[in-house]
């Protein structure tokens, strides 16, 4: 049930359906028109200002971890799922915008930094039931992984279950130290928690960064950006992520 309401929840966290609903409030209101189009508009370029939204995400995200200060092997990466899907028809896989986190994952495996890498990820979605650890474990053994080498947490369905059932299948083969865990930086925050709160504190191979250098020029400080309206959900979704995780005592 919790995976259920979260999920209609975070659907109503995206500052496009806040617009879309004042929008429509305007259509149908007949005394607060142009109060409801002018909060629209205000929302749309608050929420599609890349000035504004690097200011918050630098604040939150942490930084990108460089390859060369992991200077110890692991027994294990961990990635975290978010980073594929196979297309219905074509049944091809499809990178999303998660892939660094194992892309930055399989130069270590292969330099033999990392013995193992443990994918964790079931299902996320309400209305499909393909398994991403099957997905992504599938690609990395044609191209070169060993299925051996390969550790598949197939049942997770949020960031929680992505540490509780992984430390759980760590403790089953034995593992309990020099464990890398890798997700992307916006991300990390409430991933690291997590396993924190279980007990478990693996280093960190923080990817993906999303915020950049401040810059002055007019397209970053007022050009609307549609690409920032979705990047604001995803840091929406991890602030209001951990005040729920902390809450329910899961980090």
């Amino acid at each position: 049930m919790f995976f259920i309401l979260s999920k209609i929840f975070f659907f109503f966290l995206q500052p496009i359906v806040w617009i879309l609903t004042l929008l429509l409030f305007s259509l149908f209101s007949k005394n607060n028109k142009k109060k409801y189009l002018v909060s629209a508009l205000f929302l749309l370029l608050f929420f599609s200002n890349k000035f504004i939204f690097n200011e918050f995400s630098s604040v939150w995200e942490l930084p990108s971890t460089k390859i060369e200060t992991l200077d110890k092997n692991y027994k294990v990466a961990i990635v975290l799922g978010g980073i594929v899907h196979q297309e219905e028809t074509s049944k091809n896989i499809d990178f999303g915008r998660n892939a660094d986190r194992i892309l930055q994952v399989l130069p270590l495996y292969f330099s033999g930094q990392v013995e193992k890498i443990l994918i964790a990820g079931g299902s996320g979605s309400l209305i499909n039931d393909d398994v991403e650890a099957e997905i992504l474990a599938n690609y990395l053994i044609e191209i070169g992984v060993k299925k051996e080498d390969l550790l598949l947490e197939k049942t997770s369905r949020n960031t929680y279950e992505n540490a509780l059932n992984s430390i759980k299948l760590l403790n089953e083969k034995g593992i309990d130290e020099s464990v890398l865990l890798c997700t992307s930086s916006m991300h990390m925050r409430r991933s690291a928690a997590c396993f924190n709160k279980l007990g478990f504190n693996p280093d960190l191979l923080v990817v993906d960064l999303v915020s950049e250098e401040r810059k002055w020029h007019p397209a970053f400080l007022i050009l609307p950006d549609t690409q920032t309206l979705s990047e604001w959900y995803w840091l929406l979704h991890e602030w209001v992520g951990i005040l729920i995780y902390k809450a329910m005592g899961y980090c």
